[in-house]
């Protein structure tokens, strides 16, 4: 699929031309957030949910704001600066991160270190990721950290993989646990960082405001959950796509059905990371986490596919560079393309397209995951070139 790599000034000019696609598309987005700063945005709900905690007025008393309180000292910084300066630099910000995640944790195996490699999966993860750019979506902070939580954990830095993941939990709450828990299963050593990094993460708002109101957020953020954890709304999880097949979940089953695919995905994860040195381990964490985050979170959007992003061009470059299976990284590739591609394109013919689309192609990706814990094709525990700095 791609050649092997090759030293000289050719191969640095691959990794410029990733940095500056990314680059393009950033500063052409950021333009057209300070042309119409309210137009396909939805910072302006997060900057009112920080004058409603400024004021002390309750956050979840309108069906808009679905973050943990802690999401507000995330997003202040930005509030504080003049608009639309704040809207921008968060977008920047947020789409930094990932990409120098994706380049992080691509260079922690020597097999991934080359500058075709990267503009290959840079581009793979561009096009998820654009809507959630343009609209300003905390699943872009979201993803960032969950790739750099992983990189983190490869190269056995627990302080800064457990600051990644109790930050993943301010930036989308409670899915952020996934990932947490798979992690602790296997990474004991996070085990009690992670619960003193929750200790402060749960105290920090107690800081910032009166006992009484921290309490009552904490309150209505838990009914806020329950009630989303049942919500017939259209969405793109895999409910949407059994709706579309006319087979939707009543309310209350489909809990049940996340809940059973939860331990599954815990028993694939158990298996493949018994069978994994690093990174490819947390590789697989970070692929069995958000695909499992796109199929079963209740709140999946089509814009949600930045969150998969980074997982589809890790597996992209990951099979190109596996003899025989090159074929399977143009079909993931194709994936994620399509997550940012076929919604728009097909829209005017099925309104609905993404809201199927998307867990459709998160099923096939889920299938190429498991096959890779199963499969003796991949030289996942020998090949020196795929355990980079790190022996597990």
């Amino acid at each position: 699929m791609i050649l092997p790599s090759r030293p000289g000034t050719r191969v640095a000019l691959y990794r410029k031309a990733a940095f500056s696609v990314w680059g393009a598309a950033l500063a052409i987005i950021c333009v057209l957030v300070y042309l119409d700063p309210l137009k396909r945005t939805v910072t302006p709900i997060y900057a009112g949910a920080v004058k409603q905690w400024i004021s002390r007025t309750p956050l979840y008393s309108e069906y808009l704001f679905h973050y943990p309180p802690q999401f507000i000292f995330l997003f202040m910084p930005f509030h504080a600066m003049p608009s639309p300066l704040g809207d921008i630099m968060w977008r920047i910000l947020s789409a930094v991160l990932l990409v120098w995640g994706l380049w992080r944790i691509m260079s922690l195996a020597p097999s991934l270190r080359d500058g075709r490699l990267f503009l290959c999966a840079a581009l793979v993860m561009l096009l998820p990721s654009l809507a959630a750019i343009r609209n300003g979506q905390a699943n872009l902070i979201f993803s960032a950290l969950t790739i750099h939580a992983a990189a983190c954990i490869a190269l056995s830095q627990w302080w800064l993989a457990t600051l990644c993941l109790v930050l993943s939990l301010a930036a989308k709450g409670a899915i952020g646990f996934v990932m947490i828990f798979l992690a602790a299963l296997i990474y004991r050593t996070l085990i009690w960082r992670i619960g003193l990094g929750l200790l402060v993460f749960l105290a920090i708002p107690f800081l910032f405001s009166d006992t009484s109101y921290v309490l009552s957020q904490y309150r209505q953020y838990l009914e806020h959950l329950a009630a989303l954890s049942v919500n017939q709304r259209q969405f793109a999880s895999l409910n949407g796509l059994l709706r579309r097949l006319g087979n939707g979940l009543p309310e209350g089953i489909f809990p049940l059905l996340s809940a059973g695919a939860g331990l599954a995905t815990m028993v694939v994860w158990l298996i493949g990371a018994g069978k994994r040195h690093e990174p490819a381990r947390a590789w697989l964490l970070l692929g069995l986490t958000t695909t499992y985050l796109m199929l079963f979170n209740p709140m999946t959007e089509i814009n949600s596919s930045v969150i998969v992003g980074p997982a589809l061009a890790l597996y992209t470059v990951r099979f190109a560079v596996i003899g025989g299976l090159s074929s399977l990284g143009y079909a993931v590739a194709l994936l994620g393309l399509s997550l940012g591609i076929f919604p728009e394109i097909f829209r005017p013919v099925d309104r609905n397209f993404g809201m199927w689309w998307t867990p459709l192609t998160m099923l096939i990706f889920a299938a190429i995951l498991i096959w890779t814990v199963f499969s003796d094709r991949l030289p996942i525990r020998n090949s020196v070139e795929d355990q980079g700095s790190y022996s597990g």
